[in-house]
């Protein structure tokens, strides 16, 4: 049979003339697809080959349709021998005095495991900060030879006083600056890397720059010069600040993860590192356009206004990863252009787009899709609600997700993932002092989570066969 999904050639979308989302229509019971723990179940097919899969689900004019840019099974190509793009991995780590005891030991555990999961082909850089800042090495291939010197150099961190974050960021930001997209591959002859920056901390910035405008600056501009950086932040236990975390990772085009006990940094590290490993496409951008103009697409990515219509900019793509943009159109065109890691080249797709009729799963799909941008809209709100101290608007925006919810819910696994999210979120915002302690973080964390479609190391995650092999690797160590 034919593949539904268009790579290089156009389909078919299309939509309503009406501005508003449809609610979502109340479905019979289904009993869902088996998936892997903690992950919603995807009854669309993932494409063949190397590229993305471009499909459009409406079922007619009037009604809500879904964009959905589809990964590949794997980065791994068995019959032309495909491999993984290289990593250049740069580790920011808050060795600060309230990071003594099992935080650190956990730290220098972790960053064990990810010497252990990297090859000669990728490289390790260890920034250690405190009120000073310490390159403890550069970016260094991990040969056997070399993982043992930046293991005594893991092993022999230990906490000192302040938290200068942004000194920290700053340094490891440098170190990823040195190494080109173009310089890498016309040096060394080899594929492009995948270069990442993770940062962790357990606390304020109070040295150094201190304000998130200012901290955020330094990672805006960096990915202005090469949007290929991504920067994930990592927030340790219940005192860091998760709004600046979360808009450092916004601007890096990573993600903030919530670390909300010491034995869960482990699988947290164990989780992004798998992402690395299984990058397939970056700089993703989706147009969407239709004579005479359309509604701005509802998604938590950005969106930037173009002649009749929208763009949506997405960092990256993991193997097996979706993107689904909820659009309102009666005919239109969609476009995407991304740079691909497995063939080093830029590859541009169309899609021409109207409604069809659907089958049961394309139905479901859309229902779910509606669901979850509904949820991930109300956790974000209901964050910038507490956060305000309304703590009653905070609540009744969780609720009326929930609602939204219940109509679809039947006996789909699906949503009901989603409603136990919502229903933790709501534990966190009865009280202005549940809120400063942990809702701050669990709304921000897995708002952003559902909203973007990654894992960002919960249990009810987006997670892919790389990343679950890694985090059971982790486990076993």
């Amino acid at each position: 049979s034919s593949s539904p999904y268009s790579t290089s050639h156009p389909q078919v979308m299309g939509q309503s003339s009406s501005s508003v989302f449809r609610p979502l229509a109340r479905r019979r019971s289904r009993t869902p697809s088996p998936t892997s723990p903690g992950q919603l179940t995807n009854p669309l097919p993932a494409p063949t080959g190397t590229k993305l899969g471009l499909q459009y689900l409406c079922k007619s004019a009037g009604s809500t349709g879904l964009l959905s840019i589809v990964a590949p099974q794997t980065p791994v190509d068995s019959e032309s021998n495909a491999q993984r793009a290289p990593i250049d991995l740069t580790l920011v780590i808050d060795r600060s005095g309230s990071m003594g005891g099992s935080k650190l030991a956990m730290v220098k555990r972790s960053i064990t495991f990810i010497l252990s999961q990297l090859n000669a082909g990728d490289r390790l850089a260890l920034v250690s900060y405190d009120t000073n800042v310490r390159t403890d090495f550069e970016l260094t291939a991990c040969t056997e030879q070399e993982k043992l010197g930046m293991g005594a150099k893991v092993a022999a961190l230990q906490a000192g006083s302040t938290t200068n974050l942004s000194g920290g960021l700053q340094a490891g930001l440098k170190l990823q600056k040195k190494t080109s997209r173009n310089t890498r591959l016309q040096k060394e002859k080899t594929r492009d890397a995948v270069r990442s920056l993770f940062l962790l901390t357990d606390g304020l910035a109070n040295a150094g720059l201190t304000t998130t405008p200012e901290i955020v600056k330094l990672v805006a501009d960096a990915r202005q010069a090469d949007s290929s950086i991504m920067v994930h932040t990592f927030g340790f236990g219940d005192d860091h600040n998760a709004e600046m975390l979360g808009a450092v990772a916004e601007a890096g085009g990573g993600e903030y993860v919530y670390v909300e006990k010491d034995e869960n940094l482990g699988d947290s590290f164990a989780e992004a590192l798998g992402g690395l490993a299984s990058v397939v496409a970056q700089s993703i951008s989706l147009t969407v356009s239709q004579p005479g103009g359309m509604a701005r697409p509802r998604t938590q990515f950005p969106v930037v206004a173009e002649v009749n219509g929208w763009r949506v900019d997405i960092s990256d793509l993991y193997a097996e990863e979706r993107r689904d943009i909820l659009v309102e159109m009666t005919e239109g065109v969609a476009k995407f252009r991304y740079y691909s890691i497995l063939s080093s080249e830029w590859v541009e797709s169309t899609l021409a787009c109207s409604p069809r009729d659907l089958t049961d799963d394309e139905a479901t799909a859309v229902d779910l899709a509606v669901a979850r941008e509904t949820t991930a809209a109300a956790m974000l709100q209901a964050n910038e609600d507490a956060a305000s101290g309304r703590m009653a608007d905070a609540r009744q925006h969780l609720q009326d997700a929930l609602k939204q919810a219940e109509a679809v819910a039947g006996d789909c696994e699906d949503i009901r993932r989603l409603q136990l999210d919502l229903n933790e979120c709501l534990e966190t915002v009865q009280t202005s002092a549940d809120y400063k302690s942990k809702g701050s973080k669990k709304l921000a964390w897995m708002g952003g989570g559902h909203g973007k479609q990654r894992s960002r190391g919960t249990e009810c995650a987006y997670t892919n066969s790389v990343q679950r092999s890694m985090k059971s690797a982790a486990s076993a160590m």
